[in-house]
């Protein structure tokens, strides 16, 4: 399974994730992130994403669907 490259973009409404790349390696991957975060310092780091799926629709439903915030219990406050 390969890893994707995003690059979100709140302002787009109609398409916040813009596909950058896609690597079969993870030091690949993680350096063309840590590059992009450079080479825009101006931009929240979180705006540049790294995801590993099957393919790239299944990257696109992992990086926008929502996720539960996980349930505290008592002995963990």
């Amino acid at each position: 399974m390969p890893y994707f490259v995003y690059r979100f973009l709140p302002e787009n409404q109609k398409k916040p994730l813009e596909l950058q790349d896609s690597y079969e390696g993870y030091r690949e991957a993680k350096q063309k992130v840590k590059d992009m975060r450079a080479a825009y310092p101006d931009e929240d780091l979180n705006n540049f994403r790294l995801v590993f799926a099957d393919n790239e629709r299944q990257a696109r439903i992992l990086l926008t669907t929502r996720r539960e915030k996980p349930q505290i219990e008592e002995w963990e406050a």
